[in-house]
């Protein structure tokens, strides 16, 4: 299950495409033996690009109208399949990242890439730091398995609930569905926090 969070959306969008593909092709071209091996970064970056394909362009649209058991409109979730390889290279990646963070032998090349990635990002320009936050909360949100996010995406995914994403129609969750539902949002919604 995923959040329809424009901000998260956004980092998931912008950690493939500007950060974890920067550090591909560097790697790539870099013999340093202390650097983490281009695979890893490509197959992260790829990771992002996969989820990125299965959502909408933008927060918002995906599945139709979600509303609570007594009617109240409820923000969009996204019931998506991560595979196991795309979280152990995120998380593989994110692990370095956090070396060079800390400044460990061998990281000074990972955290200069890092540097320059944040240089180049925008304005204001982000920091290594500030870039290996954004990364942990796109990882976390992937990774979040509880019963309450199985139990949410069996209701999602079920074959009333595709009929109606399909045509554009409003959903009702049953009293099962809503209690997930409130239950993973309340946890996203320290996760999602900048």
């Amino acid at each position: 299950m995923l959040p329809d969070d424009k901000d998260w959306l956004r980092d998931l969008r912008t950690m493939g495409d500007r950060l974890l593909d920067h550090l591909a092709a560097a790697a790539a071209l870099d013999d340093d033996p202390w650097e983490l091996p281009a695979a890893p970064y490509a197959e992260a970056a790829t990771a992002c690009d996969r989820v990125v394909s299965m959502l909408p362009a933008r927060a918002g649209g995906g599945l139709g109208l979600l509303l609570s058991p007594t009617g109240t409109p409820q923000p969009t979730v996204h019931a998506l399949v991560v595979e196991c390889d795309d979280l152990d290279a995120l998380w593989e990646v994110l692990t370095r990242l956090h070396r060079a963070l800390d400044e460990e032998p061998g990281t000074e090349g990972l955290l200069d890439l890092v540097g320059q990635a944040g240089a180049e990002w925008g304005d204001p320009p982000r920091s290594p730091r500030c870039l290996v936050s954004q990364l942990e909360r796109v990882v976390a949100v992937l990774e979040f398995d509880t019963f309450a996010v199985r139990t949410l995406a069996v209701v999602m995914t079920d074959e009333e609930a595709r009929e109606a994403a399909e045509a554009g129609a409003v959903r009702t969750l049953d009293d099962t569905g809503q209690t997930a539902y409130e239950s993973v949002t309340a946890a996203w919604s320290t996760t999602l926090q900048p």
